[in-house]
């Protein structure tokens, strides 16, 4: 019977699997970390891509704020040219108020009532007066409640 050794070939056989498997996880390990380094440097890249819209965006609602400020001072200014342009119409449509009045007061006005004042405040007019009897001031208030420019005549 021979007797042949195989412990030696057995030897080199796992010496070879072992160097196989050393280069093998080696390799698979540089591989591990460039794929590591390459979704560093893809992450890296997007987060500073958003940054900047982010920057972009903060910049366009910077200049948004300003133009907001800008109608609110337009507005403003349009409230109160609204507001002295309704004062202006109050004054122009007045105006001719007090000629009215005055006119119809000496329209209506019988013989024998003197005033000695007219005040108006308001829509409210006050006369002072005297009068040679009750019913010329009877006469003066039918008078008042007849005239188209006066109303609501009323002793005091």
């Amino acid at each position: 019977m021979i007797r042949i050794n195989l412990l030696p070939h057995r030897e080199q056989k796992r010496q070879a699997r072992q160097r196989q498997f050393v280069s093998l996880s080696i390799g698979l390990a540089i591989m591990g970390l460039a794929l590591v380094a390459l979704g560093w440097v893809i992450l890296g890249a997007q987060i500073e891509s958003q940054e900047g819209r982010n920057a972009l965006l903060k910049s366009e609602i910077a200049k948004l704020d300003e133009q907001i400020k800008e109608i609110d001072k337009l507005r403003e200014q349009t409230q109160a040219l609204l507001s002295r342009k309704q004062v202006v119409e109050t004054l122009q449509s007045n105006r001719t108020e007090a000629v009215h009045v005055l006119d119809q007061m000496v329209r209506q006005l019988p013989d024998g009532i003197y005033l000695k004042s007219l005040k108006q405040v308001g829509a409210k007019i006050t006369l002072v007066g005297y009068a040679q009897s009750s019913a010329r001031v009877s006469t003066l208030m039918r008078n008042l409640d007849t005239s188209p420019w006066l109303r609501n005549p009323g002793a005091r």
